[in-house]
């Protein structure tokens, strides 16, 4: 008569387990899912002059596209452009100068490096805004740089 009641509570006590362990795993992995492919996602690359741009190993180094903020068409909400200012004092240095463009009405946080570097410059674009943005100065007359845009 004791081992039917112990069994019952036994199997009731590993569906509640069960249960419960169930419930964190769906929670946990969801606030995971949230971040997981923002932080893996490869960065937007672009450049100004002659220099070529990167192969597709990005994509397969990061086996995904960029995540991008988007309208309701599906463009991208940001738009960059790079280009070099010389300086008039000293012509052989340039700024290298990042034209951005926010085609959405939400403020997007971008992270902008020189491509392949940790010389990055933080920076956030209001919605329907447009400004230049400085990412440095040097000798070269041309750059490549890549942005990843912040989701949190």
């Amino acid at each position: 008569m004791l081992r039917p009641r112990l069994v019952r509570l036994l199997s009731v006590n590993m569906t509640t387990s069960l249960i419960v362990i169930g419930l964190t795993t769906i929670s946990c992995s969801g606030a995971l899912g949230q971040t997981g492919g923002v932080l893996n996602a490869p960065p937007v690359v672009g450049g100004t002059g002659g220099l070529a741009f990167p192969d597709s190993d990005d994509k397969s180094r990061f086996g995904s596209k960029p995540n991008l903020h988007r309208t309701a068409t599906g463009q991208p909400c940001v738009n960059i452009h790079g280009t070099i200012r010389p300086q008039i004092v000293n012509p052989t240095v340039s700024e290298h100068v990042l034209i951005i463009a926010n085609s959405c009405s939400f403020p997007v946080g971008l992270k902008v490096c020189y491509y392949q570097t940790t010389n990055c410059v933080k920076t956030t674009i209001a919605g329907y805004a447009r400004r230049q943005q400085t990412l440095g100065f040097s000798p070269d007359k041309d750059f490549r740089y890549s942005y990843t845009e912040d989701f949190n």
